[in-house]
């Protein structure tokens, strides 16, 4: 009987470890954001030297529905090179409003240098009961600036991303 509860016990916690390991990456709470993810952008940097693109960070949307906005976060690769080093990072997400009037909610970015990942960066994705498009653009600098000005070897531009009727 002892070892019938231990065993329970043992199945019930290794559960409980696997749920809770698995929870931040799927509603995003770990990095800001709320919502399903609408997709995961990776953004590519080619090689000053050889000319290969190669990849260390992804861009992750999500939307949600409950609150209508839309939110994004630059993570980096675990386990690629500089992935706990501060590095100049670069994000911005606009929604199809921004150009017409430039709206705090149309709008946002975050810049600096960062060990994981850059953001959350939100904006207002429902206007007048329509939906609206999603661009993001993002920049990472995986070379060593050196005091420099970043180079920006790795660049991402997506548009017309999470459109809804």
């Amino acid at each position: 009987m002892f070892k019938r509860i231990v065993t329970v016990l043992v199945a019930a916690a290794a559960v409980v470890g696997l749920t809770s390991a698995v929870s931040p990456a799927a509603n995003a709470g770990g990095y800001g954001c709320k919502g399903n993810l609408v997709g995961s952008y990776p953004v590519p940097l080619k090689d000053m030297l050889t000319g290969k693109r190669y990849y260390r960070s992804d861009v992750k949307l999500y939307y949600n529905p409950a609150s209508g906005w839309n939110c994004a976060v630059m993570v980096k690769r675990p386990g690629h090179a500089r992935y706990n080093d501060k590095v100049p990072m670069y994000l911005q997400i606009m929604n199809s409003r921004w150009a017409e009037d430039r709206q705090k909610n149309n709008v946002d970015t975050d810049q600096g240098n960062f060990r994981r990942y850059a953001g959350p960066v939100k904006v207002q994705g429902k206007w007048k009961g329509k939906g609206l498009c999603i661009s993001i653009f993002a920049l990472y600098e995986d070379a060593e600036a050196n005091g420099q000005k970043p180079e920006w070897n790795g660049r991402l531009h997506k548009t017309k991303l999470a459109c809804r009727a």
